[in-house]
């Protein structure tokens, strides 16, 4: 990988780093503020539980990605980043491209997606 491609990576990763920090602020703020109405019957009580219960975990799901952006953001600093954690290889700079966190190449994370038998 060239220098130039870990360049556009390095500000991939802080730009989509800088989004999905921006989503978890705002999905917790509408987590506090925006269900603290009273409710009008068990209807909407139970409408309300569930936008509340998915705003949740939308916010988790977005706290893990950056988490791993993090990684990224650190094994770019050390000089490790790019291979695959599970064979070592080199993963692909379209798929980093794509999603510059990718910790396997794509025949590791099809192997992991696989459905055990």
């Amino acid at each position: 990988m060239t220098k130039k491609d870990l360049t556009i990576i390095r500000n991939l990763l802080i730009q989509r780093k800088a989004e999905f920090l921006n989503k978890v602020k705002t999905a917790k703020r509408n987590i506090s503020n925006g269900f603290t109405e009273e409710v009008g019957d068990e209807i909407d009580a139970a409408v309300q539980n569930k936008d509340k219960e998915m705003s949740f975990e939308i916010a988790a799901n977005d706290q893990i990605i950056m988490e791993e952006i993090n990684e990224a953001l650190g094994k770019l600093e050390k000089g490790a980043y790019g291979a695959c954690e599970c064979c070592g290889e080199a993963i692909t700079i379209q798929r980093l491209k794509a999603i510059p966190w990718s910790r396997y190449c794509i025949k590791c994370q099809q192997e992991a997606e696989r459905p055990k038998r």
